[in-house]
């Protein structure tokens, strides 16, 4: 056998004849890897959907539509950079606008993509329910909609009530994992008592007799307890690429908002700017209240109330809120596909780790005179 031009017709000739064979050289994914050499270019680009625009679009969707109940008035925020493949705001992750019009039942339905909704215009009358546990609707809550639970929306009021609405479409998807099944009727039937509800059994009394559920729970964080827990934190700068940042943890776990989806409230304090820094994950993130602004490689933008943005995978970004004189912090809820990445090894940050990168506050009483070594009993990482 003689030896042939590797570039040359032979070959060219050779992996046409495989092809038929369904087949393809090893040789022909260089080009591939070449590019991966210093990471992934980001999937998608920096993009800000401004709240002025989103609401005004809303309005008319609704008023187009027609009559209330005909179907759900969503509007999916897509990614300009992302062309092919599912659509959504990063490669992984859809956000949107819904509008539930007055006296607006959207039917029961369930799916394998997990879904969230961060509602803006609330009511506490309204409510969602999942699972068969009603969910109350007030103003910056955050419900869950776990993977393939059953789902309702109900706003038995004369006020609209919208909601941010996330889902991790393009990660279910892209994985070949789509269900979804309609319930058959406009509303499932709910828990004839809380004494039954999963959100009650997520709280710090539990029953004895009973193995805790800990996925798949039907859970509604109230922005009240967030604003408490805010305040607790007093001065505390938290971290200098994300500021404070703090999780919606799963309350049974402690882990991650859902298996696919990480959920943070930041707040930057007036004067906050944040170091430039890059991740594998990919994030959505809505302004509650406050100004500041977002860089995403080399572009800015000034960024308010109601507004939403996007940050592909693997891009430089920083986050900030530049006004020292501001009134108030720059408060931004958001969606990480984090956990997703972290369950397959992916996930990566540079130029340094930030994430669960800092031990917990240590135990502050060492004794003067121990009889023990200082780190006796103590779990892997604890301090004392």
């Amino acid at each position: 056998m003689t030896e042939t031009d590797p570039s040359g017709d032979a070959l060219k000739e050779f992996d046409a004849a495989i092809r038929t064979d369904h087949m393809v050289g090893q040789w022909t994914f260089e080009p591939i890897l070449e590019a991966a050499t210093g990471g992934p270019t980001p999937r998608g680009t920096g993009h800000v959907w401004p709240w002025k625009t989103a609401r005004a679009r809303l309005a008319e969707a609704s008023k187009t539509l027609g009559p209330a109940g005909v179907g759900r008035c969503n509007l999916t925020f897509l990614n300009p950079g992302i062309t092919q493949g599912p659509p959504g705001s990063t490669h992984t992750i859809a956000a949107g606008v819904q509008i539930m019009r007055a006296h607006e039942v959207c039917w029961s339905h369930r799916h394998t993509m997990s879904a969230l909704r961060f509602v803006i215009e609330g009511n506490a009358e309204a409510f969602t329910v999942v699972d068969g546990e009603p969910l109350t609707m007030d103003r910056f809550d955050l419900l869950l909609t776990p993977r393939f639970s059953w789902h309702d929306h109900h706003n038995p009021t004369d006020e609209e009530v919208v909601w941010l609405d996330v889902l991790d479409l393009g990660l279910t998807l892209g994985l070949n994992q789509a269900f979804y099944e309609p319930f058959g009727e406009a509303s499932q039937p709910q828990h004839p008592s809380a004494a039954e509800s999963q959100g009650l059994r997520a709280a710090s009394l539990r029953p004895v007799w009973e193995r805790p559920r800990q996925e798949r729970l039907p859970i509604r964080y109230p922005w009240a307890d967030v604003v408490k827990t805010l305040a607790a934190y007093g001065d505390t700068v938290g971290d200098p690429y994300d500021g404070l940042a703090l999780r919606y943890a799963n309350p049974v776990t402690g882990g991650p908002t859902l298996p696919t989806m990480d959920c943070w409230v930041q707040q930057l304090a007036p004067g906050f700017e944040g170091l430039s820094h890059r991740r594998t994950s990919s994030s959505v993130g809505f302004v509650v209240s406050g100004h500041g602004r977002v860089e995403v490689g080399d572009d800015t933008w000034e960024i308010g109330p109601g507004d939403t943005f996007a940050i592909p995978n693997y891009a430089w970004h920083r986050l900030s809120n530049p006004d020292d004189a501001a009134a108030e912090p720059l408060r931004i809820f958001s969606v990480h596909d984090i956990p997703a990445l972290t369950a397959f090894g992916l996930f990566y940050e540079e130029p340094v780790r930030a994430v669960a990168a800092h031990s917990a506050p240590a135990v502050p009483g060492i004794p003067h005179k121990p009889y023990y070594r200082n780190d006796a009993m103590l779990a892997q990482g604890e301090t004392r």
